[in-house]
């Protein structure tokens, strides 16, 4: 089971993230230059099968930093929009685009009550612009490469009409794509959508809501007239025998923010349509918007020993996004920049007695009882080779040449050597924790986290 806390305090909008650097935090004004996945939180939970709910008081936030031994750094690369998933699949009734709905209506558990769109086995994704008057999906939309039509409409057997949006890169796919959510680009032409041919909207599909009765289409002219407060618009009525099962759009218009449908015949009557008008730019223009993106990606990738950095013999609990922490740069302090940062306390200690074992508290005393300890520390790894000790969740000042104690092993080595992060403990803004059962980590293996935020 894994437990959540997004962060906000009121001072950052989760969506900023998917802008960074260029964003600024609100209230503070900083701008967005960097931001980091750690990692934190060794000792066990007291049920490791139902791992904590986080909280926000200010003592529980200061145990992730006091805890956090890895930072990695999120480039833009690593930060993509995402949509919910929705996998295409027969025998479904797909809600239909209609620009007098809210299409992006949540239930109770945050999903879409209108299912809209849809992603193929291709990783192409459509938007359904029709679905045959409440009729089932029985066949896959989908484009072979260089067969799109002039509208990049396709229409099966089924009579449903799917707008095709974009195909998923394998790259994204890779790095942006689970069994929930799935990757969404933003548009190439952003910020002025009325500089495009369909400029306020366009007209893709005309739908046929009521076939009518008593039309001869071989003997008598049907006209498909188009009103509305745009230009250009014109389509054509599609009969089979004397019954009219389409309207066919032959050229989309463009500036249409609303618009009617008028089926004209001098013999039968009763047929009515309905055409709804694209978003600004067209249907495709903006697929994040359009689809109704609202939470972001970030992926990081934690690599074997990321260079000796990271230790593998270790298990860890917490994961966590951090924007803008800083780092010592020799004697300055600026935003961190770094790939990785090793964010743990290392000791370099003597060959003596015992070896100290991952999770158990060290400490430094003057009476030779933990409970006058002058320092207090939890290991999180010992490299026997180097006499290297990794500590979290120091407190108190530890001495060179003075003997740390290990509490569980009875380890007695003299501390000969300190060295703390450049990484600034407490810089940065905490906006996302994540608890999670033991992730246990090997010499061999690597981590790639894949975090979504909501805004």
């Amino acid at each position: 089971m894994t437990q959540l806390l997004t962060i906000y305090n009121g001072r950052f909008n989760t969506g900023s993230i998917y802008y960074a650097p260029t964003a600024t935090i609100p209230v503070t004004g900083d701008v967005v230059g960097s931001i980091y996945c750690f990692l934190s939180k060794v000792l066990p939970w007291p049920n490791e099968a139902s791992p904590q709910t986080p909280t926000q008081d200010q003592k529980y936030l200061k145990s992730v930093f006091k805890n956090m031994f890895a930072a990695k750094h999120v480039t833009t690369n690593n930060i993509s929009l995402v949509l919910e998933r929705i996998n295409w699949a027969t025998g479904t009734v797909y809600s239909y685009y209609r620009d007098d709905q809210n299409m992006f209506e949540l239930d109770n558990n945050g999903f879409l009550v209108k299912k809209f769109y849809i992603k193929n086995r291709f990783d192409q994704v459509f938007k359904c612009l029709w679905n045959d008057n409440g009729g089932q999906s029985t066949v896959e939309p989908y484009f072979q490469p260089g067969t799109f039509n002039a509208n990049q409409i396709f229409q099966g057997a089924d009579d449903y009409k799917w707008k095709y949006m974009y195909t998923i890169t394998s790259g994204n796919k890779l790095k942006f794509m689970d069994d929930d959510w799935m990757p969404v680009p933003i548009g190439t032409n952003i910020p002025n959508p009325v500089s495009t041919f369909a400029g306020s909207g366009s007209i893709d599909v005309i739908n046929v809501t009521n076939a009518g009765s008593g039309y001869d289409p071989t003997n008598t002219t049907v006209t498909v007239t188009v009103t509305g407060d745009g230009r250009f618009a014109s389509a054509n009525a599609v009969f089979s025998g004397n019954n009219l099962i389409d309207v066919a759009v032959s050229n989309t218009g463009s500036n249409y923010n609303y618009a009617n449908v008028i089926i004209s015949s001098s013999i039968g009557s009763g047929a009515n349509a309905v055409a709804y008008t694209s978003p600004p730019g067209g249907h495709g223009y903006d697929p994040a918007s359009e689809l109704g993106a609202r939470n972001v990606m970030l992926t990081a990738n934690f690599n074997k020993d990321e260079s000796g950095k990271l230790p593998t013999d270790i298990d860890f609990r917490q994961v966590g996004v951090l924007v803008n922490p800083f780092a010592y740069y020799g004697t300055t302090v600026d935003i961190a920049n770094s790939d990785f940062y090793d964010t743990s306390t290392n000791f370099t200690v003597s060959q003596g007695f015992g070896v100290y074992s991952p999770d158990e508290i060290v400490y430094q005393t003057a009476n030779n009882s933990i409970d006058g300890a002058t320092f207090t520390a939890t290991v999180l790894s010992f490299d026997t080779t180097t006499n290297t000790l990794k500590l979290l969740n120091t407190f108190g000042t530890a001495n060179n040449n003075q003997i740390l104690y290990g509490q569980t092993t009875q380890t007695a080595r003299v501390v000969l050597q300190q060295q703390t992060s450049e990484f600034i403990p407490f810089s940065g803004y905490l906006i996302y924790l994540e608890n999670r059962e033991p992730v246990v980590r090997n010499e061999d293996g690597s981590e790639l986290f894949k975090l979504v935020l909501g805004y």
